[in-house]
């Protein structure tokens, strides 16, 4: 790798902090590149996050960097990546040491091929737990994006997603003033195309509904492999963002349900006033589409919303959709688990084994750890030991291995 990207104490082979040994490089942003690396003591892998050499110099780039490095530590969920260390070279360049993810954002695998609505219904609201979390600490991502965003293998080949870059992150907690503004006001930050009408006009009061746009972009994108807003340049794009109405849902995309057009439509509010409040009354409305391990996510993303001291709405009445008013975060007591009963199958389609769960994710998480002759997981309801509705289905694919949902 040319070594105008990464400082010489960065290169492959050498050893920072006397303890990370630097493989390769294996992403390359605008200010900064990450090199995989391997922790010789913990004899693991780790990413390292660097600053590139001509970087160093501008601005507020290193405040920038350290304070991504600051708000990612702060975040616990394991829907962020997580930063293990932060600390400088001898030369002064600072780097954090983050966990190594195996696998694709979410761009580069929506620019193959769309992705199923339930799917992609599922990936944000993955998404929505790391970003409730932050958004309760008082910290707005301001670029969520599917670039932002990573579809990480575990081990089992199972696969989860990871927010990532917190960079340009604002704090809006209470402590704000009091910290060294590192952008201002009339500074735009951000991704054009999945900016709020907020954020392109650099408004000083950019919250957390900005976010809730940005989410609405990112679906519409997973969804049809297009955006809501088109333009033959970035001023075009802006323009449309601030002026026009974003192009029907149905209008790219034929077999989408109309609940998650309505969805998306108040996503993409211009007036924020009039979108979700915050990212629990999203996930609420977006459990109604696609159930899925849902209720357990949702109970989590609304207690802590809910814990923040924000007012979360009831979920709107869609038309046969089912009733969502257990997952409204409880005034005194957490709200109960589920009690479900899982069937694992093989491929003849005969039970293996049942089990009885607190919840679907409990279920889910079991499957992950059965041999793969188990390649079917039927998740019911379960009242006193009679097995109830069926709440969702899980099929292993046999080219990847990862668990994908299905509803039934």
């Amino acid at each position: 790798m040319d070594g105008e990207l990464i400082p010489a104490e960065f290169a492959p082979g050498s050893v920072v902090g006397g303890k990370y040994r630097v493989d390769d490089v294996i992403g390359d942003g605008g200010l900064g590149v990450v090199l995989k690396a391997w922790h010789q003591q913990l004899d693991q892998p780790v990413a390292i996050k660097v600053v590139k050499p001509d970087a160093v110099s501008r601005p507020g780039v290193v405040e920038r960097f350290l304070r991504e490095a600051r708000l990612a530590a702060r975040i616990k969920n394991e829907h962020a990546v997580k930063v293990y260390d932060v600390d400088a070279a001898e030369s002064g360049v600072p780097y954090m040491v983050m966990e190594y993810l195996e696998g694709r954002d979410l761009e580069q695998i929506v620019t193959e091929t769309p992705l199923n609505v339930h799917v992609a219904i599922d990936y944000v609201l993955q998404v929505i737990e790391a970003v409730a979390e932050a958004h309760a600490a008082g910290i707005v991502h301001r670029d969520l994006k599917p670039a932002n965003l990573f579809l990480a293998r575990r081990p089992g080949s199972t696969s989860i997603v990871k927010v990532l870059d917190f960079g340009i992150s604002k704090i809006t907690s209470a402590d704000a003033d009091q910290r060294k503004r590192l952008t201002r006001h009339d500074e735009r930050v951000g991704t054009p195309a999945f900016m709020s009408p907020e954020q392109l006009q650099a408004a000083p009061d950019v919250d957390a509904r900005a976010d809730v746009w940005a989410l609405g972009v990112v679906l519409y994108e997973l969804i049809t492999g297009k955006l809501p807003f088109d333009g033959l340049d970035v001023p075009e794009l802006c323009a449309a963002v601030l002026t026009k109405p974003p192009i029907p849902l149905s209008a790219v995309h034929a077999d989408v349900p109309p609940e998650l057009e309505e969805v998306i439509a108040r996503c993409l509010q211009k007036d924020r006033a009039k979108r979700y409040q915050n990212v629990a009354e999203l996930a609420q409305d977006l459990a109604q589409i696609y159930e899925g391990e849902s209720p357990s996510r949702v109970r989590n993303i609304t207690r802590v919303i809910g814990e923040a001291g924000q007012k979360i709405r009831p979920p709107t009445p869609f038309p046969g959709t089912i009733e969502l008013a257990s997952l409204q975060p409880p005034a005194v007591a957490p709200a109960a688990e589920d009690r479900v009963q899982a069937v694992y199958s093989d491929e003849a389609g005969t039970a293996v084994v049942e089990l009885e769960f607190r919840s679907i994710d409990a279920a889910y998480e079991h499957a992950t750890k059965l041999g793969a002759n188990v390649v079917r997981c039927d998740v019911y309801d379960e009242f006193e030991g009679v097995r109830g509705r069926l709440r969702v289905t899980y099929v292993r694919s046999l080219e990847t291995g990862h668990w994908v949902p299905q509803l039934p």
